[in-house]
C-alpha cells in the first residue's frame, strides 16, 4: 500500500470506531452495552456487545439480555 492509501484507511477506521460506533450504542443503567442493527425494510434491533471494554464502554454489573 502507498503511504497516502494507508493514511486514508487509518482515518476511515478511526472515524468509524469513534463517531459512528458511539452513535449506535446504548448502555443500560446496569452497564449492559448494545449496538443497533437494522436491515432494509425491518425495524431496528439492539444486540449485546460481548466485550464492551475493548471499545471504551463500561463493564456490565449485571447479567445482560442478548437482545433488546
Amino acid at each position: 500500500m502507498t503511504t497516502t492509501r494507508t493514511l486514508a484507511v487509518a482515518l476511515t477506521v478511526t472515524a468509524l470506531t469513534s463517531g459512528a460506533a458511539l452513535a449506535q450504542t446504548y448502555t443500560t443503567p446496569d452497564g449492559c452495552s448494545y449496538t443497533r442493527a437494522q436491515a432494509p425494510g425491518y425495524p431496528a434491533t439492539w444486540h449485546l456487545i460481548i466485550n464492551p471494554e475493548r471499545v471504551g464502554l463500561p463493564t456490565p454489573t449485571a447479567r445482560c439480555a442478548a437482545m433488546l
